[in-house]
């Protein structure tokens, strides 16, 4: 079978996207499929070279629009698509030539499509009017990267030495939020060393609240940095999966209104905690989070256990299952 994958990524729309539909990928080729992205990648060095190591056939496309034609010459069995902008009726559209996957984040859009996939914790218990059965709903679907499966470690609540913490905003980070992060951090007087991953742009002004910090640009070892992390500050965005699945203890801070429905479920889930300063959240309750995640052991414990209990990662695998599987015909 072949798997079209449409999806966009720049400084003002992030990498999310891009990056859910490469983790999708994996498994798709793994289980001797073939993949080409359609993708529109602007000046995002780093996903650049990811999408060129991956070595998928990638055709350019128009930003935030759907050419029906083009990707139907390219004769695929599934087109995902993974984009809030893409209008809904041109996802619609193509849905009626081609199955369509398509990626939602709390709404659908009205999109029409052969399954939808819901990744957020807690989407399994939300109504879907009209889609229940064509919905693959909640964190048994998480898109984990075989990088962050293989990073894991036995016991990552367990601190052996001075405590490592890494902070990282998202591939792109739009609003900047990792200067007041940086700023924060500063004040949380306990030891810890300090890796802050951010865009280049960033790098002065974290330098400059954080002078001992290393500071380096989003690279695709992440999934390694990370795993070896003993505290994790990250958006709410879909890289929280990712690092629920790590189990490492983590702080969550949401940056946009659509990471807040997600961030509130993982702190009342006692997966890990979080400052919406999306829905009016205080900067400076970053400080003392960051410190109790670092002093209080049996905090620790808990969030490592609730996250290591409820992210298997395999939540691909059940994906390409569920689109293999379908006997779906054009609309």
């Amino acid at each position: 079978m072949r798997f079209v994958f449409r999806a966009d990524a720049s400084v003002t729309q992030g990498s999310g996207h891009v990056m859910r539909c490469l983790t999708l990928a994996e498994e798709v080729v793994a289980e001797g499929h073939e993949v080409v992205f359609a993708s529109a990648v602007a000046s995002i060095g780093w996903l650049d070279a990811a999408l060129r190591d991956s070595g998928y056939p990638t055709v350019a496309v128009e930003v935030d629009r759907i050419d029906r034609d083009a990707l139907l010459a390219l004769e695929p069995d599934w087109v995902v698509v993974d984009s809030y902008r893409i209008a809904a009726g041109e996802i619609s559209a193509l849905d009626e030539a081609v199955a369509v996957l398509a990626i939602v984040d709390g709404d659908a859009r009205g999109i029409e499509a052969a399954l939808y996939l819901e990744q957020n914790l807690g989407s399994d218990n939300q109504p879907w009017p009209g889609r229940e059965s064509r919905m693959l709903a909640g964190a048994h679907y998480a898109l984990i990267r075989d990088g962050f499966i293989s990073a894991r470690r036995p016991n990552p609540a367990r601190i052996i030495d001075v405590p490592h913490v890494t902070a990282f905003m998202g591939g792109t980070d739009p609003t900047g939020v990792i200067v007041a992060v940086a700023e924060q951090l500063a004040l949380v007087s306990m030891p810890f060393t300090l890796t802050v991953v951010a865009p280049e742009r960033f790098h002065g002004e974290v330098a400059a609240a954080l002078p001992n910090a290393q500071v380096i640009a989003p690279t695709t070892d992440l999934p390694a940095l990370l795993g070896r992390s003993d505290v994790i500050l990250s958006a709410a965005g879909t890289s929280a999966w990712d690092v629920c699945t790590l189990a490492v203890p983590a702080l969550f801070v949401g940056v946009v209104d659509n990471q807040s429905a997600s961030l509130r479920a993982l702190i009342d889930g006692g997966y890990a905690l979080g400052v919406d300063l999306a829905a009016g959240g205080d900067v400076t309750e970053i400080a003392p989070a960051v410190a109790s995640l670092l002093s209080n052991q049996a905090l620790r414990d808990s969030l490592s256990a609730r996250c290591a209990g409820q992210f298997d990662g395999l939540g691909k695998n059940r994906v390409v299952a569920a689109m293999t599987a379908s006997t779906r015909s054009p609309r």
